[in-house]
């Protein structure tokens, strides 16, 4: 078995488009997410100050050579959040996710149908098995997992350190169906 690595691919949904980074998203990014305390309150960054703090984030984005997304409304093009992998064994095939989104683009189902396809397709390039967390207290995170078909695993207790503070944990993950070894 191996990681294909293809970091560069596009991804669509009925509602969304998960596109390689660009500069071009780099204003809506900091104005939909990324300046916004209510989206990074259980994320390991702090909202960012000004647009170029984000542009810096975006650059070292586009040179990385790792899987990481834009979520894009497809109608629209409009960048609402991101999803990337935080954390890759290539040797266990196994990798974790993380997300984020927009505040105005909560309780719609997007980073469902965002997730949805990012796992098929890091199915695809080779992983066996994906796992997710979230601090106890961020409920509508757990939901996300829940409903993109990921079983609960287990509460780490004061297992993430975001922000000067400890949180519990819980982890969910979901296996490759086409690996049968």
């Amino acid at each position: 078995m191996q990681i294909k690595g293809n970091y560069r691919t596009e991804l669509t949904t009925d509602r969304l488009t998960l596109s390689p980074w660009n500069l071009s998203f780099t204003k809506k990014m900091f104005e939909n997410w990324a300046s916004d305390a209510r989206v990074t309150k259980y994320l390991s960054w702090n909202p960012h100050k000004n647009v170029e703090e984000t542009e810096q984030v975006v650059l070292s984005w586009m040179e990385s050579a790792r899987y990481n997304w834009c979520i894009r409304l497809k109608e629209t093009g409009e960048p609402i959040g991101s999803i990337d992998m935080v954390n890759n064994s290539e040797k266990d095939f196994r990798c974790e996710i993380g997300y984020c989104l927009g505040y105005n683009f909560w309780k719609k189902g997007y980073m469902t149908e965002a997730l949805k396809a990012v796992i098929e397709f890091l199915f695809k390039e080779g992983y066996n098995k994906i796992v997710l967390k979230h601090a106890v207290e961020n409920v509508a995170s757990g939901r996300v997992m829940q409903k993109a078909g990921m079983t609960f695993l287990a509460t780490n207790p004061k297992d993430c350190f975001v922000k000067g503070k400890f949180y519990d944990c819980n982890y969910y993950y979901i296996l490759n169906p086409n690996n049968n070894n």
